[in-house]
């Protein structure tokens, strides 16, 4: 009696443990190709063109913030494989940088919108392709603004987009779309620092992070008067990344 009950106890562990590796390998599955995010659906258009926007709007910021405002950098500063933008910038001996960006957070608008329009522009046709094999579909150019506020982003897009069915229409000409991010806010605190750095070669961060306690900000310096500054918001772990080279010395010092 024993070593039957023993016999069911092993095979139950056994069924037990299989079922276990079955459900991890399902896991494991689906967080390396996880479900296809973006559905078309005929019947609500808006919300597919919402999601597309947001994908390529948190890709835009991401390669942004890395790189100090710019899609594809210009004048910048080489550092571990990344092309971190000049924020402020001088070659000369013993003078305060000047402001490379002095609109950033109009720069990093237009950065955004020219990256994610012809992503949007793409998911129009995949929609207008799918759409049109039931529906009369109307469309029009299209236009695309970028707001940047604080702790979000707002973008707005205007394209014409109408279905006709059997005498029923869904017609949509604005589009919107909002993405809670600080990049407003990190943009703001880099132009200040920039701001003090052409000014008087410095920028006292212990200072601002003891009046401002929401915020991280790092201050490397690389050589050769070049700083890499980071500026991280504490709540969200969201960091926006440039480059300064102002009051340059004489080498030896």
């Amino acid at each position: 009696m024993d070593v039957k009950m023993n016999k069911k106890g092993q095979i139950t562990i056994f069924i037990i443990l299989g079922l276990i590796l079955v459900v991890g390998f399902a896991l494991v599955f689906l967080l390396i190709n996880p479900p296809e995010a973006k559905i078309i659906d005929d019947k609500n258009p808006t919300a597919f063109i919402e999601t597309c926007t947001q994908e390529a709007v948190e890709e835009a910021i991401e390669i942004i913030s890395r790189s100090g405002g710019d899609i594809n950098p210009r004048g910048f500063l080489k550092y571990k494989d990344e092309d971190i933008t000049y924020l402020c910038y001088t070659n000369n001996l013993y003078f305060p940088c000047t402001t490379q960006r002095p609109l950033l957070i109009e720069h990093i608008e237009s950065e955004i919108t020219n990256h994610i329009t012809p992503i949007i522009a793409d998911c129009f046709f995949k929609l207008k392709e799918k759409t049109e094999k039931t529906h009369t579909v109307e469309t029009s150019g299209i236009n695309v603004i970028t707001t940047l506020h604080t702790q979000s982003v707002a973008v707005k897009i205007d394209k014409k987009f109408k279905m006709t069915r059997k005498g029923e229409s869904i017609d949509i000409n604005t589009f919107r779309m909002r993405l809670v991010h600080p990049i407003y806010d990190l943009a703001k605190i880099a132009m200040e620092i920039t701001n003090q750095e052409s000014k008087y070669c410095n920028f006292d961060e212990l200072g601002y992070m003891i009046l401002h306690p929401e915020y991280d900000i790092t201050k490397f310096i690389t050589g050769n008067a070049n700083i890499i500054y980071g500026v991280r918001d504490i709540s969200t772990n969201q960091e926006f990344k440039f480059a300064i080279r102002s009051c340059r010395l004489p080498e030896g010092y």
